[in-house]
């Protein structure tokens, strides 16, 4: 009585329009809500990425700058020379040497710029080259290692013919190398004389490292973010926040690093190369001489700690908030419904044949009126019953006249006939009986054949009289007509089935497993065989299309599947589907011949 109750269905109704309303201005929220932060946290990281490259950028363009000033500083230029003539003509004492520059090295000392190494490349008169590296206390030549000698030999080869700075990209000595080497270099002319070299400065990583890697909370990345440099080899060339010594040892191959060597400036979420998920933004290192480029990452979780938090705020609020849709459903419900109720009960009473219920007006609304309506209704149908039951006593009375006549008049005769008839029956001969007998079966036959033709109107007509075979061939041409698509049949041995119920569930079968294909499969090409042996009937209904997964039960054609297969099991049949994805798909149904009827 509950479930059906008018309260109910109001309370429901009220709280479903309730919470439909405020689900929708919840998701709508949400959704926004988190929009707007993504769309706040990638434009802070763009703005962080665009400092640090500004940073990364001046860093570089100080140290080019530096080299410049180097390279025209004339005690620069008188070591150069001096050092000249020690490799060459050997022309000064050693000590006197030694003495004599490190006191002019100690007034331009290079590592006040930011370098940790300078070199010195002398070109001698046979083409040969000579390297000089300035040591704490000592000028000294340099063959330390074959890595840094190659890079040096690279840098004479790409600057003894120009003026212009050269840089060589972060390299490692060794495979455990963690201070890889940097190489800016210009060449150096000396007023005086013809002669010229190469003046090297080494960049140390640290100072990279300083300023890329951030592992203040407060600096606008968070717990996970972080800004590093790639090279064009996809390795790190700053260090990571999460990974120790990741300079040359991490490889990054990620979305925004392949956009970025387009190029392409932009941010998206993206797995990193830790195969988290990261808000990330990308562009190009604005850096003289260098391929890189420059990325700014957050973790995707931590992102999303303040819409997690509205999210819940919006659960909770909503909670609050259907609790009262809730009881103020149950209250407006309730007003509504209880004028209907005292009209139901009076229907009610009505319907029992009291027509004396009169429901009291409680409103000037629809409701009101129709209970006044109702009133009226109410004394209107007391004054009809008692019409209807005066005509009815008089009626009756009039009934029971002309019912005796016709009992004592027509039926009574006829009953006397018959009576008469049949107590001359003892006095007929075998012949007149056995006249009658057969006129009764004649009847008997002729209603049999009616209640036949009733039953077989519930069923394919074809089936019954052309047979399954032209029903289904009749079936594939309509479809093939109606639908375009290519449906071949065919059929092979004894087709007939033993049993009406084998028959029309055949048919049945046939009819959903074409109608799944043409919805479903989008083949081109249907073919449909129907096989018959001794033993049973073999349907077969095989298409090209795409095929699906056979696990998916929730679908239409999943359905479809289930009620073929439960046709199949009414006949003691066999149903086997051969599906794969992109690959068509297969049907087959065995019929046996005996003990098809379940």
């Amino acid at each position: 009585m509950l479930k059906n109750s008018i309260i109910r269905k109001l309370m429901i109704l009220f709280f479903l329009v309730g919470v439909s309303s405020l689900s929708v201005i919840g998701i709508y929220s949400y959704f926004n809500a988190k929009t707007a932060i993504l769309n706040r946290t990638l434009d802070q990281l763009t703005s962080i990425k665009v400092i640090k490259n500004e940073q990364i950028r001046s860093f570089f363009q100080e140290r080019f700058n530096n080299l410049l000033f180097f390279v025209n500083d004339n005690r620069i230029k008188a070591i150069f020379l001096d050092l000249y003539n020690y490799s060459y003509k050997q022309s000064l004492p050693k000590l006197l040497y030694h003495d004599f520059h490190l006191k002019k090295l100690n007034k331009t000392d290079f590592r006040l710029y930011g370098f940790n190494n300078m070199f010195f490349l002398i070109k001698g008169h046979k083409n040969e080259m000579k390297i000089f590296k300035t040591g704490d206390s000592t000028i000294n030549e340099f063959n330390e290692d074959a890595v840094t000698l190659s890079l040096l030999k690279n840098m004479f080869d790409s600057t003894q013919n120009t003026n212009k700075p050269y840089i060589i990209d972060f390299t490692k000595r060794h495979a455990t190398d963690t201070m890889p080497v940097c190489l800016i270099g210009m060449r150096l002319n000396c007023d005086e004389s013809e002669l010229s070299g190469i003046l090297v400065l080494q960049i140390p990583i640290s100072a990279v490292n300083n300023i890329m890697l951030e592992d203040n909370r407060e600096n606008g990345l968070g717990n996970s973010g972080e800004i590093y440099l790639v090279g064009k080899d996809y390795l790190m060339r700053s260090n990571s926040r999460f990974i120790k010594n990741s300079v040359l040892n991490t490889k990054v191959q990620t979305t925004s690093v392949l956009n970025a060597f387009k190029d392409k400036i932009g941010r998206a979420l993206i797995d990193d190369y830790r195969t988290i998920s990261v808000l990330s933004s990308y562009s190009k290192a604005d850096i003289k001489g260098l391929n890189w480029v420059i990325i700014a990452e957050i973790d995707y979780e931590e992102a999303m700690i303040p819409i997690s938090s509205i999210r819940n705020d919006i659960l909770f609020l909503s909670l609050l908030i259907c609790i009262l849709l809730f009881s103020l459903a149950h209250i407006i419900s309730r007003t509504i419904s209880q004028p209907v109720i005292r009209l139901k009960k009076a229907a009610q009473s009505i319907g029992e044949g009291k027509f004396d219920e009169n429901v009291t007006v409680s409103s000037n609304d629809e409701i009101g009126m129709l209970t006044d309506t109702f009133n009226k209704m109410s004394a209107q149908l007391k004054v009809e019953k008692e019409q209807r039951m005066i005509a009815l006593y008089d009626g009756q009375e009039l009934e029971r006249q002309r019912i005796s006549r016709e009992l004592h008049d027509g039926l009574g005769q006829k009953m006397v006939a018959l009576k008469l008839a049949m107590e001359s029956t003892n006095k007929q001969n075998e012949e007149k009986v056995r006249e009658t007998i057969e006129e009764a079966k004649i009847n008997f036959a002729k209603a049999i054949d009616e209640l036949r033709q009733i039953s077989n109107n519930l069923a394919p007509n074809i089936l019954y009289e052309s047979g399954l075979d032209i029903a289904l061939k009749n079936l594939c041409t309509s479809l093939s007509r109606t639908t375009n698509l290519y449906i071949d049949f065919s059929t092979h041995g004894e087709l007939e089935a033993d049993h009406p119920k084998a028959k029309f569930y055949i048919y049945r079968i046939a009819q959903e497993a074409l109608t799944n294909a043409i919805k479903h499969s989008e083949a081109n090409k249907i073919e449909v065989q129907l096989i018959g042996n001794k033993d049973s009937l073999i349907l077969i209904v095989e298409d090209n299309g795409k095929g699906f997964i056979p696990e998916n039960k929730n679908s239409e054609a999943g359905n479809g599947m289930f009620n073929m297969k439960e046709r199949a099991a009414l006949l003691n049949g066999t149903f086997v589907v051969e599906t794969e994805q992109g690959f068509g798909t297969t049907i087959r149904i065995k019929i046996p011949r005996k003990n098809s009827d379940k």
